[in-house]
């Protein structure tokens, strides 16, 4: 009878311990809608689950960094707009000189208007969103143009301090893509072709290739035989005999350099000189609000040919700036495609983690309803047990 009465007990604290276990199981599962709570609970399915969460929040970096480009170029592309409506209003206003009736009070007034769009340009191209500049490339942290005044407060000179490389930064494993582009590539003409002369020294295009940019003055002083050069106001010379075919004239404060061909030169006086292919959006500004209030005092014909050339080296630039477009347009496309991939990759893999977790709410509540009951019948199966008597065993 002992053996009989120690079988039911263990049988029926069996019974109670299984469904009391299972009935918590899943109760934990119906609490959190998940049907694997801890790795141990099915280390298999466990490890695939955390692969595909892993993987998840790798795109969601992904998503984050294509964002953000995407944002940084959309700016970007504005600014851009909003530098070629200002160059457009710029080269409007420089056109309307051309008439030859343009007083020279309405030309000081149209170099104002220059001089205005200047400014505004070099804060567009000066922009940046959270601490970096748009047009610096690499060195996103600092200001990619620095101006220099002269004693009026007018831009004289505008230098590109940022970096030549742009700043990559990884999209996806194994590629590359950056979003702070290098403003002198965008803003800056460069085709170099031969110095072209407009004045009447005599001073012509020497053989070297000459590194000075846009407009320069060339200074010519002395006597034949003995001239003196200078393309930096006077503040340095150059002496010549005029037998020289490339005398190097340099640049004081930028160390450009003009090479002059002197076998020429027959009196002195103050050339103009253009290098063609080199310009870029501030220095055209400049030389033409410079042409329309004639700071060098040049002759009417020597000022409308200048003019003329200038006029056709901002529409250069100005196309130069619409060359850039493709180039913003293009990543920012790359990028869309690119982010709608990854978040459809993204999408996947939630859909792996919620297939491998989330618990079956309809197979849940019969497991339950079927434990709760077979618990309860083996609680009432105990009390009756453990009510028995000795009376019960001797009857």
């Amino acid at each position: 009878m002992s053996y009989s009465l120690e079988s039911i007990f263990k049988a029926t604290y069996w019974a109670i311990s299984r469904h009391s276990g299972a009935l918590s199981v899943l109760q934990q599962k119906a609490a959190t809608g998940q049907d694997l709570n801890r790795v141990s609970d099915d280390p298999s399915r466990g490890n695939q689950i955390l692969g595909f969460q892993t993987d998840k929040r790798e795109k969601e970096v992904y998503l984050k960094t294509m964002e953000e480009a995407i944002s940084i170029l959309d700016l970007s592309s504005s600014v851009v707009q909003s530098i070629m409506s200002e160059l457009a209003n710029a080269r409007a206003s420089m056109a309307s000189t051309m008439s030859g009736t343009t007083s020279t009070q309405v030309r000081r007034t149209l170099a104002t208007e220059l001089n205005n769009a200047l400014e505004q340009i070099v804060s567009f191209a000066n922009s940046e969103r959270l601490g970096q500049y748009l047009f610096a490339g690499a060195k996103s942290e600092q200001a990619p143009y620095q101006v220099e005044r002269d004693s009026n407060g007018q831009i004289v000179r505008v230098t590109y301090q940022g970096s030549q490389q742009e700043q990559n930064v990884e999209i996806i494993e194994g590629m590359e893509i950056s979003a702070l582009l290098v403003g002198d590539r965008l803003f800056r003409d460069d085709t170099r072709q031969t110095p072209v002369f407009y004045g009447s020294t005599g001073a012509a295009a020497g053989t070297g290739t000459s590194s000075v940019r846009g407009d320069v003055y060339l200074t010519v002083a002395g006597s034949p035989g003995n001239y003196q050069l200078s393309i930096d106001g006077g503040a340095s010379w150059v002496t010549v005999d005029g037998t020289e075919t490339n005398a190097a004239v340099v640049h004081s404060e930028t160390g450009e350099v003009l090479y002059v061909d002197a076998t020429g030169i027959k009196q002195t006086g103050t050339e103009p000189i253009r290098v063609p292919g080199t310009y870029d959006i501030f220095n055209i500004l400049i030389y033409a609000r410079d042409l329309l209030n004639n700071t060098q005092n040049l002759d009417d014909k020597t000022l409308d040919s200048l003019m003329g050339a200038t006029l056709a080296s901002m529409q250069e630039v100005e196309q130069k700036l619409v060359r850039s477009f493709p180039i913003i347009g293009g990543r920012i496309e790359t990028l869309s495609n690119l982010k709608d991939s990854m978040e459809d990759m993204k999408v996947n893999s939630e859909d792996e983690v919620s297939r491998l977790l989330d618990a079956d709410i309809t197979q849940l509540s019969i497991d339950l309803a079927r434990h709760q009951l077979l618990y309860e019948m083996s609680l009432t199966a105990a009390s009756k047990i453990f009510s028995t008597s000795l009376l019960d065993f001797l009857q």
